[in-house]
């Protein structure tokens, strides 16, 4: 999945990515390494524009680390040592991405789902038939921010 939006996502270009493995081995952006990216804000009357959510690879970077330890302290520990289910978690944490998107022109609408529906048409180009299985998985997650200045604004994780 990853290979699917890295090809898809040149057509976005109002879309910031920051993509990451655990290791952090595979760490490919588009913005500048230095420079946060505001997720949300908010214009009100008579007050400055408020940017109340930022990501910056630096914190990204940190919330990977806690993102993939996650894997084996809260979902690993619950099933026996060398359990199918046990190796099924450590499978994910050993091969999924961290996927940050974020949509910089909320004037045209969230092209999110546009840019996700077209990686997953290309997935086949890239020896996938269809959707991952669950051990190899897709996981998307839509996490819909308040109305700011009468749009709706989305953060949109993908895990591949």
């Amino acid at each position: 999945m990853v290979q699917a939006l890295l090809q898809v996502l040149p057509r976005y270009p109002s879309v910031n990515y920051h993509i990451v493995n655990k290791n952090g081995t595979e760490d490919k952006n588009n913005g500048d390494e230095n420079l946060p990216i505001a997720v949300t804000w908010g214009v009100f009357p008579g007050k400055e524009i408020l940017q109340p959510t930022v990501v910056d690879p630096v914190s990204f970077h940190v919330w990977k680390d806690e993102a993939f330890a996650l894997w084996q302290t809260h979902w690993g520990s619950l099933y026996p040592e060398g359990s199918e289910s046990r190796r099924t978690i450590t499978q994910i944490q050993n091969t999924y991405y961290l996927v940050n998107l974020v949509d910089n022109d909320f004037v045209r609408g969230n092209k999110l789902f546009s840019l996700i529906d077209e990686a997953l048409e290309v997935l086949p180009l890239f020896g996938k038939k269809e959707l991952p299985s669950p051990d190899e998985g897709l996981i998307m997650r839509l996490h819909p921010k308040p109305l700011l200045n009468g749009n709706s604004t989305h953060h949109t994780s993908v895990s591949c």
